[in-house]
C-alpha cells in the first residue's frame, strides 16, 4: 500500500494526526468513568440490585438460574419460562421486574452448576474474575506484542464493559476462538476444530470460521473433522443426560428464536447486526427485513470467499476476516458479542505493523461506534418510531476500508 502519493493525503492520515496521546487518553478516562459509575451503583445498591433497581449482573441471572435448575434436579424445566421466572424471583428478590430467559443449548447450564452453589453476588464476582482472566489469556494466545497495554485498552472498550457488567459469556467465546486460532496456526488441526466446537453454545459465532475451513478443505479437513467430532459428542452427551431439555431446546430453536428480535420486549438498541439495523429503520416489515439481510449477507459472503481464496496462505489475516465477517452477517449479535472483534484487531495489527497509524484510526472508529451507537439509538426511539443505528453502517465502512488496505498490502508485498 503506497502511502506517499505526491500531493495526496489519505483521510486516515489526517485523522491519525488528530489522535495524539493526549486525545487518546480520553478513552482511558471514559473507560474509568464507566467502571467507577457501575461499581458505585452496585456498592450503593440494596441486596442483589444496583441503584437503578436492576439486578446485579443482569443477564448473569439466567445462567445462575440455569445452573441452579440442574443442581436441584429439575433439568426437565430448564426451558419452562414460568418456572424459571419464579426461580429468578426467589434468587434475586421480589423487586425483580424483568425476566431473563435462558436460551442457550442445555449443555451450557452444566458450566454454571458450580457457580450456582455460591450466593448470587459471590457467584457473579467469581464469574467476572474468571472472565477478566479469559480476556487477558485471549490477548496472550493471540500473540499481542504488549499484552498488558492491549488489556488496559480493551478494558476501556464498551463491548468488554457490556460483557462484564451484563454477566455475559462473550469472553468465554473470545477465549475459545483465540485458542482455536493458536492451535490452527500451529497445525494442530483436529484439536483446533474440536476446541472450536465448544462455542456451539452460540453457534451463530462460528459462521465465518466454518466457511473459512470449508474453503480450505484440502488443508483443513482434519480441522473440520475435529469440529464435527466435538459437535456430535456434545449433542450426544447432552441428549443422553438431558433428554427432555434437549427436546425443549430444539422446539425453542424452531418456534421462538428465529422471531425473537421481533418481540416488543427485545432490547433492539443492544442488537448490533444487519437484521437489527433494518428492524430499527423498517419496524413491522419482517419479510422485507429478512430478504434484504439475506441479500446483503450473500454479497458479503461473496467478498469474503474471494478474499480468502486470494489470501489463503496468510492464516492470521484469513482468521481475522472470518471473525469480522461473522459479526457482520450473524443473525444475532448483541453489543457484547462485538468483543470478538479483539481477534481481528490484534491479528491484523500484528500481521501488518507498518500501517499502525491506519489501524489506530480504524480501531478508534470502532471504539467510538460501539460506545455511542446504543445510547444514540435509544434516544432516537424515545422521540421517533424509527432509528438509525450507526454501528452497522460504520462497521461496513471499516470492513471495506480494511479490505482495500489488506489487498493493496498483499499486492505491494508480491511486487517487492
Amino acid at each position: 500500500m503506497n502511502n506517499h502519493v505526491p500531493g495526496k493525503q489519505f483521510w486516515w492520515q489526517t485523522a491519525s494526526t488528530l489522535l495524539n496521546s493526549r486525545r487518546l487518553s480520553y478513552a482511558m478516562i471514559a473507560g474509568a468513568a464507566l467502571w467507577l459509575t457501575w461499581l458505585a451503583s452496585i456498592i450503593l445498591g440494596a441486596g442483589n440490585f444496583d441503584l437503578a433497581n436492576q439486578v446485579v449482573g443482569t443477564d448473569y441471572l439466567q445462567f445462575y438460574t440455569a445452573g441452579k435448575t440442574l443442581q436441584t434436579g429439575n433439568a426437565d424445566r430448564l426451558y419452562d419460562f414460568a418456572y424459571q421466572n419464579g426461580l429468578e424471583l426467589e434468587i434475586a428478590g421480589p423487586e425483580l421486574t424483568n425476566f431473563h430467559a435462558f436460551l442457550n443449548p442445555p449443555f451450557l447450564a452444566w458450566l454454571f452448576v458450580p457457580f450456582s452453589r455460591l450466593p448470587y453476588i459471590w457467584s457473579f464476582l467469581v464469574w467476572s474474575s474468571l472472565s477478566i482472566g479469559a480476556l487477558f489469556a485471549s490477548i496472550k494466545l493471540l500473540g499481542a506484542d504488549r499484552p498488558w497495554h492491549t488489556f488496559l485498552w480493551a478494558m476501556t472498550w464498551f463491548p468488554i464493559f457490556a460483557t462484564l457488567s451484563f454477566g455475559q459469556n462473550s469472553l468465554l467465546s473470545l477465549l475459545i476462538l483465540s485458542l482455536t486460532f493458536l492451535l490452527w496456526k500451529s497445525q494442530r488441526s483436529f484439536l483446533a476444530g474440536f476446541t472450536a466446537s465448544l462455542i456451539l453454545f452460540k453457534p451463530q459465532l462460528i459462521i465465518g470460521v466454518a466457511i473459512l475451513w470449508l474453503l480450505r478443505w484440502r488443508k483443513d479437513w482434519k480441522t473440520m473433522l475435529g469440529f464435527l467430532t466435538g459437535g456430535i459428542l456434545l449433542a450426544g452427551v447432552t441428549y443422553i443426560l438431558l433428554p427432555d431439555a434437549t427436546i425443549d431446546y430444539l422446539r425453542l430453536v424452531k418456534e421462538f428464536l428465529p422471531n425473537m428480535i421481533y418481540t416488543d420486549q427485545f432490547p433492539h438498541y443492544h442488537l448490533h447486526a444487519l437484521r437489527g439495523f433494518l428492524l430499527l429503520l423498517f419496524p413491522g416489515k419482517q419479510t422485507f427485513i429478512e430478504i434484504v439481510a439475506l441479500l446483503v449477507s450473500m454479497s458479503a459472503m461473496g467478498f469474503f470467499i474471494r478474499f480468502v481464496l486470494t489470501q489463503r496462505e496468510r492464516v492470521a489475516v484469513c482468521f481475522a476476516a472470518a471473525i469480522a465477517f461473522t459479526i457482520l452477517v450473524t443473525p444475532h449479535a448483541m453489543i457484547y458479542d462485538w468483543a470478538l472483534l479483539l481477534i481481528p484487531a490484534i491479528l491484523v495489527r500484528k500481521e501488518i505493523p507498518k500501517h499502525k497509524s491506519y489501524w489506530k484510526v480504524i480501531f478508534t472508529t470502532i471504539w467510538l461506534l460501539t460506545l455511542l451507537s446504543g445510547p444514540l439509538t435509544y434516544l432516537q426511539l424515545q422521540i421517533l418510531p424509527v432509528a438509525l443505528q450507526i454501528s452497522v453502517p460504520g462497521f461496513i465502512f471499516v470492513l471495506v476500508s480494511g479490505h482495500r488496505t489488506l489487498v493493496k498490502h498483499n499486492a505491494a508485498a508480491e511486487s517487492d
